[in-house]
């Protein structure tokens, strides 16, 4: 028989592995609530940094309105009204995002004015830049049918279902710029060009950033309209990896439409909307901006483009 002291000694050792597997465990459990708590807080900030894009755009399309009314368009212009009509979608869109994100704790803030510091990653915030969880450099992959764009990599595997015909897409509209900003002598056109530099090396996010840091202080200059153009094409090749930045590049193609109706960039940036609606599954959007692209622009590459890929949706 065991004596009395080899017996306690014995359930002593039992005790002490039972409370380390308990310790253990414990500290499992507490490692995967802060893991779990992170991924909502960064859900939550992604959702405040759309919502925050969505309020700076309602921003810019208010002050398009007043500056229209300014030079004496009727409140009840066709142009005026389809402005009215973004704002009340982007409203729209903003109150069910915000419906959707829970509190959290110690959760940031939804910035109160668009441009707040401390908002990467939404367009028209100082230093903007992608959200953190895209890594630079990283480009969408072209629909199924679509002719992988200048510098896209074919082996990537499509990214929608309706196929897309090739036009000259912004890496063509890049190399030119290239060409004839070094010799530009408008103001800002240093921070200009250096976006242009990051655009072409794939590094997207500096590229927002600077685009749009000299759209804020050169907002009246001749680059404007393509810093904007360039911008929003970043966007559209980081939702690749964060399909948020789809969304976001919707709302600066469309902007910068009807900022510049007849503008160089106008079609194209049409186009793209469109296929920034079809990587987000919405059919019904790009269809409405492909009839308005040809209606706008008839005759051009991109209207032709337009027509094939509301044919083929047809017979999808």
């Amino acid at each position: 028989m065991l004596d009395n002291s080899k017996l306690r000694l014995g359930v002593a050792g039992l005790l002490a592995v039972a409370l380390g597997a308990a310790g253990c465990a414990a500290q499992a459990d507490v490692e995967q609530v802060s893991q779990n708590e992170q991924s909502m807080r960064q859900l939550i900030a992604n959702d405040q940094q759309q919502m925050a894009a969505m309020h700076d755009q309602i921003a810019r399309l208010n002050d398009r309105i007043t500056e229209l009314q300014h030079n004496g368009a009727d409140s009840d212009s066709k142009q005026t009204a389809a402005l009215k009509d973004r704002i009340a979608k982007l409203e729209s869109q903003v109150n069910a995002t915000a419906a959707g994100t829970p509190p959290v704790p110690g959760a940031p803030g939804v910035p109160g004015a668009p441009g707040v510091p401390g908002a990467p990653g939404v367009p028209g915030a100082p230093g903007a830049a992608q959200s953190a969880s895209v890594p630079p450099g990283e480009g969408a992959a072209p629909a199924e049918g679509e002719a992988p764009a200048e510098g896209e990599n074919e082996g990537e595997a499509p990214a929608a279902a309706e196929p897309v015909p090739a036009v000259t897409g912004w890496q063509s509209a890049l190399d030119q710029e290239l060409a004839t900003a070094g010799n530009s002598t408008e103001s800002g056109s240093r921070i200009y060009r250096d976006g242009l530099i990051d655009m072409k090396a794939g590094k997207y996010p500096n590229a927002i950033a600077k685009f749009q840091a000299f759209q804020r202080a050169h907002p009246k200059s001749p680059l404007a309209e393509p810093a904007e153009y360039f911008s929003a094409n970043a966007l559209f090749e980081l939702g690749a990896r964060d399909s948020s930045n789809y969304n976001q590049s919707i709302l600066q193609f469309n902007d910068l439409a009807m900022r510049y109706p007849r503008g160089r960039f106008a079609a194209s940036a049409q186009l793209r909307e469109a296929q920034a609606f079809l990587r987000t599954n919405d059919s019904l959007d790009a269809r409405l901006t492909l009839q308005k692209l040809v209606r706008d622009h008839p005759g051009t590459p991109e209207a032709g483009a337009a027509d094939a890929m509301m044919k083929s949706m047809a017979s999808s």
